[in-house]
């Protein structure tokens, strides 16, 4: 992990730390992603690019699910130190871990390693940005699956985040989430 803030394409970094020099696989309780193709619309994210006005707080690259324990640590001392007390901060910052968490092991699990979170503030708001080599699938929203069954990441990142969205370009693609907060002064 690294808090550098020299954004890189998520598949410009080598894969020396990953057995075999392969992505980890997705569990094998859920299906394969759909490819760029139709997903209705109550389970497709929106395909949208947050605003240019967020500056870079700090950034982390994972090479596989055993680095999202540090990470999430990480995120919390750091969103501690970057927004303000609230009466709610505690829980504000367990959503925006909570919420980065299932994004980042979605980009391990289903995505092309490495993975990378970029933490994002503009004064207002937090932004969460993770990203992963593989433009080539498109994130939705999981359905018709038993509690237990996994693949619920973006549905608790829809009902914990004020927005959430996706783009990909010739690097990846990129999931993102945005929730309220106030900058430390």
């Amino acid at each position: 992990m690294t808090d550098e803030h020299q954004f890189t394409s998520p598949g410009s970094h080598d894969r020396v730390g990953s057995p075999g020099g392969h992505a980890p696989l997705p569990p094998a309780t859920l299906p394969p992603d759909h490819a760029l193709a139709h997903v209705a619309p109550e389970r497709a994210l929106p395909a949208t690019r947050p605003s240019a006005a967020y500056v870079p707080v700090r950034r982390w690259v994972l090479e596989e699910a055993h680095q999202l324990r540090d990470m999430r640590g990480d995120l919390r001392d750091q969103l501690a130190a970057s927004v303000a007390p609230s009466d709610d901060a505690e829980t504000a910052r367990d959503n925006v871990v909570l919420v980065t968490s299932e994004l980042a092991t979605n980009a391990l699990a289903h995505g092309r390693a490495p993975a990378q979170v970029q933490l994002l503030l503009d004064g207002h708001e937090v932004l969460v940005v993770v990203s992963d080599g593989d433009a080539t699938h498109a994130p939705f929203v999981a359905a018709g699956r038993e509690p237990g069954e996994g693949g619920f990441g973006l549905q608790i990142a829809r009902r914990l985040s004020s927005d959430v969205g996706w783009w990909a370009d010739a690097s990846g693609k990129h999931v993102w989430a945005t929730f309220p907060a106030r900058p430390t002064t």
